[in-house]
């Protein structure tokens, strides 16, 4: 793919003005727009429908759409993008970095001026950064959302995983209970990795043994497997790292001939829109997703010269403990108002 730096060569412009002519911006007269459109055009790139004069496009990748938490990162995104007057391009299942980087380099040759992705490979302890990389070098803000990456130039947008996982414990153990477990993905990226880090460090100076932590996937199966797992291993609580796999915890939980609240408490992490519609009504950590996608567009349209040289910014968001029906009284215990 020809690169905004050898049009900007080519035509005597900086990458910047290059960038705003391709992507329809204002800001460039009439006759260095129309050369830039010409040797862009000889030089083989496709300048498509946002250089004549549309709004600006945004390439947005998300895991996948089953997942309602993801359903709704896209929805808001697109629409923070639709109120600025921007066009967004989505695309699903990257499951592999080489998808990944397909999905990129097809944002980059549809003429994208910006790229968010959502609990991409950036969030993979050791994963490749190379065709992230590439979307910088092409001069395109990149904007990255849960899961952080030092050796990166983008802009890094998380939930404080600190605060909600402090905020459970806390919560949990005002309730009465001391056998805690939780349950949570791929231990290898960036979210997990900062749950259980928390986790640990915050019950490591709790009397007994190590609370107990069970691998698994975000899934409804993968939540139910660890209940089981973690009910046999005395846990009166169990944190999960999605409400998919709480809701499955809560059938784990039953699947044993328990009760949830009464036997064990379950806690849920998003707080999709069905969270309030389980049985029983689940606890659950609320992610800023409105927040959080207005920040990312916020990032991705920046706007100016300055914006399309890369540049690293790391915020976190403060996520919401939402108390529901899921999380009662340890059984056989007394609540507590210290821990």
């Amino acid at each position: 793919m020809t690169r905004l730096i050898d049009i900007a060569r080519s035509a005597g412009v900086s990458e910047a003005t290059v960038s705003r002519v391709l992507n329809g911006r204002a800001g460039v007269n009439e006759a260095t727009r129309r050369s830039v459109l010409e040797v862009a055009r000889r030089m083989g790139r496709d300048v498509g429908p946002v250089a004549s004069g549309g709004g600006p496009l945004v390439g947005v990748l998300v895991p996948d759409l089953d997942n309602q938490v993801f359903t709704a990162w896209a929805e808001r995104i697109e629409a923070e993008l639709f109120e600025r007057g921007a066009s967004t391009l989505v695309a699903l299942r990257a499951r592999t970095v080489e998808r990944e980087r397909e999905i990129l380099q097809r944002f980059l040759h549809s003429g994208a001026e910006a790229i968010i992705v959502v609990s991409g490979h950036h969030a993979q302890e050791r994963g490749p950064l190379d065709h992230y990389r590439e979307v910088t070098a092409a001069g395109v803000p990149l904007v990255l959302v849960n899961g952080v990456r030092e050796d990166l130039e983008a802009a890094f947008l998380s939930t404080d995983d600190e605060h909600a996982v402090t905020s459970v414990l806390g919560h949990l153990r005002e309730l009465g209970h001391e056998r805690l477990g939780l349950a949570v993905g791929d231990e290898h990226t960036w979210p997990v990795r900062e749950k259980l880090r928390v986790f640990e460090s915050v019950t490591a100076d709790w009397e007994g043994a190590p609370q107990p932590v069970a691998f698994t996937d975000f899934s409804y199966a993968g939540g139910y497997e660890a209940a089981r797992d973690l009910v046999e291993r005395g846990a009166t609580a169990i944190i999960c790292g999605s409400d998919v796999m709480a809701a499955g915890a809560l059938e784990g939980v039953r699947s044993q001939g328990l009760s949830v609240p009464r036997d064990v408490s379950v806690v849920g992490y998003d707080d999709v829109f069905w969270a309030s519609l389980t049985d029983p009504p689940l606890t659950t950590v609320r992610q800023a997703v409105g927040p959080i996608a207005r920040a990312a567009v916020r990032n991705a349209l920046g706007g100016g010269e300055d914006s399309r040289r890369p540049a690293r910014t790391e915020v976190v968001f403060r996520p919401q403990l939402v108390v529901r029906g899921s999380t009662a009284a340890a059984p056989g215990g007394a609540a507590s108002m210290e821990w």
